[in-house]
C-alpha cells in the first residue's frame, strides 16, 4: 500500500470509532468496548464505518489511544488493525497500523519515506558542458545519491513519522518500535506519551531513558538494565528548489537528504545559474550559502548540510563568468566571485599547461559599445579582477631554445648542448668529447644567424682552435659541423655479375683481390667458368679526341686451379663477369598428358628430341585417344600486350569485341600465358622428318585429347549446345540443331574451330558461300554483329588497324636495311 493511500484510509478509519458510531453499533459500542469481539463485526460494517470516518480530524495514534482508553483490549485492537488491512488489501490500499502494543511489526506509517515512491529520476538535460562543474550533473551518477544505510547522524532533528527503535536489555528485555505522531509524541505502553518533536536524536534519547527509568524500568538507574535508542525508518520531508535550476519545483525527499543530494535531483544549476552563491533558506532567512567550487576543487563538504521540512534552495543568476582557453590544464567557463583575481581562475583550471606561454595572457573584453583586447602580464595575475564576459587566451611557448648549440659530424658525442656565458668554440669541442681520428682538421664550419635573421657561415681550422691559436665566441643557435675525411671522398665500389651466388655492387678496399671478391659474392655457381673470368677496368686519361679510342681495359683471368692459380689485385670501379661454362646444360623436361599409356613428365634425352620420340617413350596412345591432332603449349617468351588485342582479333575475325565473352575458347586464346602450337599428328608420325614432327623445348606441354563424337555450337544461336557428330553433315545442319541464328548473329563470320586449335570461317565468292567442314570435337562459333560506320569499320577499329600496320611496315623496312 503506498503512502498516499495509507494516509487516506487512516483518515477514513477515524470515523468508524467516533463516539456516535460506537453508540449506534451493537458490537462497537463505546460503553461496552471491553466486551467487543472484533471477529463478530462484519467486514461490510468495518468498511462502511471506515468510509464514513473520512471527515474525522483525529490522527491514527489518537484513535488507538481512544480505543484503549475506552477499554478495547490490546488483542482486539491488533485484530482490528489486521482486519482493516485485509479488507482493503484487494485494492492494494491496506492501512498501516502503529498502535501501542504492536512493537516489532514492520508496518510503515502514512508519511514514512519510501525511496521508491519519492525517487525523482535524474533526467538528461541539454546543458553547456564547458561550464566548470556542469559535467557532474550531466549523467546519471551516485555521487549525490542520499545514503540511507548509515548510522544515525549526530544532531538529527526528530519530527512526525520518524521511527525510533528502543531496545531495553539486561535485567529486562523489551523492544519498542515507536513512531512520532503528528503532535510530536511517541507513546510507550504503561509509560505514556513523550514529546520529542524538534529534539535532536541525542536529546530525545536522554528524555526517553529518564522517562523509562522513572516508570517501569527502574533498574536503569542502577545499570542492571540498559537502553539503546536508534533511528529506524525515517520520515519524508518536502523542500522546494527555485531560481536557475534545470528542474525547479517541490520535492518529497528523505529527512537524511542533504543540499548536494537535492541539487542532484533538480539537475543542478542551469546554464545561467550560479555555482557559487546557492542559498539555503530556512524560516524565511538565509541559513547557508553554498559554494560548489569548494567541493569540486577540494572535496570540502562543509556546506552539504541536512535539509529540513519546508527548506527552500534558491539558485540565483551568476554574476561574473569568464572563459579560459588555450594552453591550460582544463579549458572552460569559470564563475568568479568579486574578491577573486585571475590567479584564482588559474587555480580553478589546474594552472598552465606544460607548454604554455606564462609571461602574458591575452584578455578579450566586452565594453558597452565594442570589444577590447588587453595584454595581461605576469605581474598583474594576482591583482586583476576579471570582468563579466572576459575571455582569457593562453598562448603556446615558442618552439625554439634560448641557449641551444648544435655540433655534428666527426666528433665523439655529437648532439645539442647548452650555451653558457662567454662560451668559446674550444669549450664546445671539449664538451663533445673531442674530434674523431677521421676528422678533417683543416676546415670546419659554423652556421649561425645574423641579428636581422639572415643566415651566415664561418669556417675555422680545428687544430688551430684546439691549440688556442684561434678564439671564437659562440652565439645561440650556432651549428658546428666537423667533417670526416670519408665525407670528402667519392664512394668507391666494385661490380660483380654473372655466375656467382650474390651478384651486385661491393665496397672497394685497398689490396682486395679477385679471389677475395669471389668469396664476398658467395662463390661461383655450378655453371660458372673459372677458366674465363673477365675484368673490365676503367682507363684514366682517355683520349676523347681520337675517333676510335680505347675506354676500357679487358683482363681475362683463369682461376681453374683455385689454390695455385694467379690472383689479380682489383682497382676501384672494376666490373667482374663470371661467364657460364660452354659445355654446361641443364636438364630439359616436357609434360605429356591426356590419352597416352604413361602420362607424366619426361626429360629430354637428346637435344633434337621430337614429338615422335617422346610419344614412343610414353607408350603411344590409349584406345580412346584422338590420334589426328596434338596441341603443344609452349611458354611465351614475349611480353603480353592486351590493351587493344580484343579489338584487333575481332576485326581480323569480323566479330564484335563483346561477343568474345560468349566463347571461353577464343577469350583464353587471347589472354593465354603460353603459345599454342597445333600439330597434324598423322603427318608427324607418318614422316618423322616432316615439319609437323617438331623439336621440343623445355617446359612444353603435350596434350592428347580423348576421342569424342560430339560437336559444340556456341555464340549467337538460340540454343547453344553440344550435338553428336553426324558424318557428312554440313555446317548448316549443326546451326539448325541449335535453333538457328539469332537476330544479332553475323552469319558470314561463322567459325569452325578444330581440335588442333586451327580455325576456318565461311568463305564468300560472288554469290557463293563455301562452308568449312565439321569434324568430331570441333566447335561451331557464331559471332555477334558489329556496329560499324558507313565504311563498315569504326574509327577506333581503324586506329588500331592502322597503328598495327605502321608497326609492321617499320619492321619490314628495318629488316631490308
Amino acid at each position: 500500500m503506498n503512502c498516499k493511500m495509507r494516509v487516506f484510509f487512516i483518515v477514513i478509519f477515524l470515523g468508524v470509532f467516533s463516539l456516535q458510531a460506537f453508540s449506534q453499533n451493537r458490537s462497537l459500542s463505546v460503553q461496552n468496548l471491553a466486551a467487543v469481539n472484533i471477529d463478530e463485526v462484519p467486514d461490510s460494517e468495518i468498511k462502511a464505518y471506515w468510509l464514513k470516518a473520512a471527515e474525522s480530524g483525529l490522527s491514527e495514534q489518537n484513535i488507538y489511544r481512544l480505543l484503549l482508553e475506552k477499554g478495547l483490549p490490546e488483542a482486539e485492537l491488533n485484530k482490528l488493525s489486521s482486519r482493516v488491512e485485509l479488507i482493503f488489501s484487494e485494492k492494494s490500499a491496506a492501512p498501516a497500523s502503529n498502535a501501542p502494543g504492536t512493537e516489532g511489526k514492520n508496518n510503515q506509517p502514512a508519511d514514512r519515506f519510501s525511496a521508491k515512491d519519492a525517487a525523482v529520476p535524474m533526467q538528461k538535460n541539454k546543458s553547456d558542458l564547458t561550464i566548470f562543474g556542469a559535467d557532474l550533473f550531466a549523467e546519471n551518477s551516485l555521487v549525490f545519491e542520499p545514503n540511507l544505510r548509515i548510522a544515525t547522524p549526530m544532531g538529527y532533528i526528530l519530527g512526525p513519522d520518524d521511527e525510533l527503535l528502543v531496545n531495553v536489555f539486561g535485567y529486562s528485555e523489551k523492544t519498542y518500535n515507536l513512531t512520532v505522531n503528528e503532535e510530536g509524541n511517541i507513546y510507550i505502553p504503561q509509560v505514556g506519551p513523550i514529546f520529542v518533536n524538534g529534539l535532536s536524536i541525542e536529546q530525545a534519547s536522554t528524555k526517553i531513558k529518564n522517562k523509562l527509568s522513572s516508570t517501569i524500568y527502574k533498574a536503569i538507574r542502577s545499570g542492571q538494565t540498559r537502553v539503546q535508542i536508534t533511528l529506524g525508518k525515517i520520515r519524508s520531508i518536502r523542500v522546494t528548489v527555485i531560481g536557475e535550476a534545470k528542474k525547479p519545483g517541490t520535492y518529497t525527499i528523505s529527512s537524511l537528504t542533504t543540499v548536494f543530494n537535492l541539487l542532484y535531483l533538480c539537475g543542478g544549476p542551469s546554464d545561467m545559474g550560479s555555482y557559487r552563491s546557492i542559498e539555503l533558506i530556512r524560516g524565511n532567512q538565509v541559513k547557508q550559502k553554498i559554494d560548489l567550487y569548494a567541493f569540486l576543487l577540494k572535496g570540502d563538504q562543509t556546506d552539504n548540510i541536512l535539509l529540513q521540512e519546508g527548506d527552500v534552495v534558491r539558485i540565483p543568476y551568476y554574476h561574473t563568468r569568464v572563459i579560459l582557453n588555450g594552453h591550460v590544464k582544463h579549458q572552460g567557463k569559470y564563475e568568479v566571485m568579486p574578491a577573486e583575481s585571475f590567479a584564482d581562475v588559474l587555480g580553478f583550471c589546474g594552472g598552465f599547461a606544460d607548454d604554455a606561454y606564462k609571461t602574458a595572457v591575452t584578455v578579450y573584453q566586452l565594453t558597452d559599445s565594442e570589444k577590447k583586447i588587453t595584454d595581461l602580464t605576469k605581474e598583474k595575475y594576482s591583482t586583476y579582477n576579471p570582468m563579466p564576459s572576459d575571455s582569457f587566451v593562453v598562448g603556446k611557448l615558442l618552439d625554439r631554445f634560448a641557449n641551444k648549440l648544435v655540433i655534428k659530424g666527426a666528433v665523439i658525442r655529437p648532439g645539442e648542448y647548452e650555451l653558457t656565458n662567454n662560451m668559446q668554440l674550444k669549450d664546445l669541442l671539449l664538451k663533445a668529447g673531442g674530434v674523431k681520428q677521421d676528422a678533417y682538421s683543416n676546415r670546419a664550419t659554423i652556421s649561425r644567424l645574423n641579428n636581422n635573421g639572415t643566415p651566415a657561415q664561418l669556417s675555422f681550422n680545428v687544430d688551430s682552435v684546439l691549440n688556442d691559436q684561434t678564439q671564437l665566441a659562440l652565439k645561440k643557435y650556432d651549428s658546428i659541423t666537423v667533417y670526416s675525411i670519408f665525407d670528402l671522398e667519392n664512394e668507391v665500389s666494385i661490380n660483380i655479375d654473372g655466375q656467382v651466388n650474390k651478384p651486385g655492387r661491393y665496397k672497394w678496399a685497398d689490396n682486395i683481390t679477385l679471389k677475395d671478391m669471389l668469396l664476398t659474392a658467395g662463390g661461383v655457381t655450378e655453371s660458372g667458368d673459372l677458366r674465363n673470368i673477365e675484368i673490365a677496368r676503367r682507363i684514366d686519361n682517355v683520349n676523347l679526341k681520337q675517333l676510335d679510342h680505347q675506354q676500357t681495359e679487358i683482363i681475362t683471368v683463369n682461376l681453374a686451379d683455385a689454390m695455385n692459380g694467379p690472383d689479380v689485385i682489383l682497382k676501384p670501379f672494376d666490373v667482374i663477369n663470371v661467364r657460364q661454362k660452354p659445355e654446361y646444360a641443364k636438364q630439359r623436361t616436357v609434360l605429356v598428358e591426356g590419352m597416352v599409356t604413361n602420362p607424366g613428365r619426361y626429360t629430354l634425352k637428346m637435344s633434337g628430341d621430337k614429338i615422335s620420340d617422346i610419344l614412343e617413350r610414353a607408350g603411344w596412345f590409349r584406345a580412346n585417344a584422338d590420334t589426328t591432332a596434338l596441341v603443344i603449349k609452349r611458354l611465351s617468351k614475349r611480353s603480353q600486350v592486351v590493351d587493344d588485342r580484343e579489338k584487333v582479333f575481332s576485326k581480323l575475325l569480323n566479330i564484335k569485341a563483346d561477343s568474345l565473352n560468349t566463347s571461353d575458347r577464343i577469350r583464353n586464346e587471347i589472354y593465354k600465358e603460353y603459345d599454342k602450337i597445333s600439330i597434324n599428328l598423322n603427318a608427324a608420325l607418318e614422316n618423322k622428318k616432316s615439319p609437323e614432327n617438331m623439336l621440343l623445348e623445355d617446359g612444353d606441354i603435350l596434350t592428347i585429347e580423348q576421342n569424342t563424337n560430339l560437336v559444340k555450337v556456341s555464340g549467337e544461336v538460340y540454343f547453344p549446345t553440344i550435338i553428336p557428330f553426324e558424318k557428312g553433315a554440313s555446317l548448316k545442319y549443326y546451326i539448325q540443331k541449335s535453333g538457328s541464328y539469332t537476330d544479332q548473329a553475323r552469319k558470314g563470320g561463322t567459325l569452325v574451330i578444330y581440335p588442333d586449335g586451327k580455325a576456318k570461317k565461311v568463305k564468300h565468292f560472288l554469290f557463293f558461300k563455301s562452308y568449312p567442314q565439321v569434324v568430331p570435337r570441333s566447335e561451331v562459333f557464331v559471332p555477334q554483329k558489329s556496329e560499324k560506320n558507313k565504311d563498315g569499320v569504326s574509327l577506333a577499329e581503324w586506329s588500331v588497324i592502322l597503328s598495327s600496320l605502321a608497326i609492321v611496315a617499320n619492321v619490314i623496312i628495318n629488316l631490308k636495311n
